[in-house]
């Protein structure tokens, strides 16, 4: 087994969030930022303005008449769904490339990782948690330290596929056994130098674990599900080869009845059939 120190060592090259990025973050999360700044900031990048234009007039959205500016699509979609597209926007073209498909395809992990972002956010709707939105950022973002570890510490994580191969456990098992720490610890870590919120740097630590949650465990809880109604339903492949771990206690926290959950899955594959097109939109293929 590798020393979890090394293997930090390997990943010091993590890339940092575009300064955009971080001040569109900082401009939503204050209550005084108006739609014409909130634009303004995100117009430095052309590039970031295209991508997002782009989706908010796609068919995803379908709105009635064609959004030509920022400031309108900030007034018709919002502050969370506008920061939403953009950090999608930043992560995707950070980590889009597909190395080694034929091993771990990025572009089904991405589908699976909208899979379960699709899933969080029709179960934050149902339970009425509030700012689904953030619910899809978590849901997006949960296996992000599988990329970290592909993208930076290759042979080691290519060492863990054939841990994987050899020996049909979960995906967390071969990496401790292999590495001495799992992709929930880096992707924490990924988030922690982000300074992404406490409450989706805890959703990448425990979605695993929920009952180890102490910020959201609500939140964690429905990414802790969702991400296992995407494997259910096979939407993408996040290299997992074991069956989804599920925490039954989860119904009780969420307060949803389990007879609900064909409904809640025939819910999540119709809104993912519209999501997936986002995919294209945002270039990863």
């Amino acid at each position: 087994m590798r020393n979890a120190r090394d293997v930090v060592s390997q990943i010091q090259s993590l890339p940092t969030l575009p300064q955009v990025v971080q001040n569109v973050v900082a401009l939503v999360d204050n209550p005084d930022t108006s739609s014409s700044q909130l634009a303004q900031v995100i117009s430095s990048d052309s590039g970031l303005v295209s991508k997002i234009l782009k989706v908010v007039n796609s068919a995803y959205y379908g709105l009635p008449r064609k959004v030509s500016t920022l400031t309108q699509a900030t007034v018709i979609l919002g502050f969370h769904t506008i920061k939403n597209l953009v950090l999608t926007a930043s992560v995707f073209s950070i980590f889009s490339k597909n190395g080694h498909p034929e091993r771990f395809n990025r572009a089904e992990f991405w589908k699976h990782s909208l899979g379960c972002a699709t899933a969080s956010k029709v179960l934050a709707k149902r339970i009425r948690l509030g700012l689904p939105e953030e619910a899809f950022i978590a849901g997006l973002l949960h296996d992000i330290g599988k990329i970290v570890l592909d993208q930076f510490a290759h042979e080691d994580f290519e060492a863990v596929l054939d841990y994987l191969e050899a020996n049909n456990v979960p995906f967390r098992e071969a990496e401790e056994a292999v590495l001495g720490v799992d992709h929930t610890q880096i992707g924490s870590w990924l988030c922690d130098k982000w300074n992404f919120p406490l409450h989706v740097q805890e959703v990448v630590s425990f979605h695993h674990t929920p009952k180890l949650a102490e910020v959201n465990r609500k939140l964690v809880s429905i990414v802790h599900l969702a991400d296992a109604i995407a494997r259910w339903e096979n939407l993408g492949n996040g290299g997992d080869r074991a069956n989804p771990e599920f925490d039954p206690e989860n119904w009780q926290i969420l307060n949803i009845p389990e007879e609900e959950l064909g409904e809640i899955i025939q819910e999540v594959i119709e809104e993912y059939g519209r999501a997936v097109i986002l995919l294209d939109l945002f270039g990863v293929n």
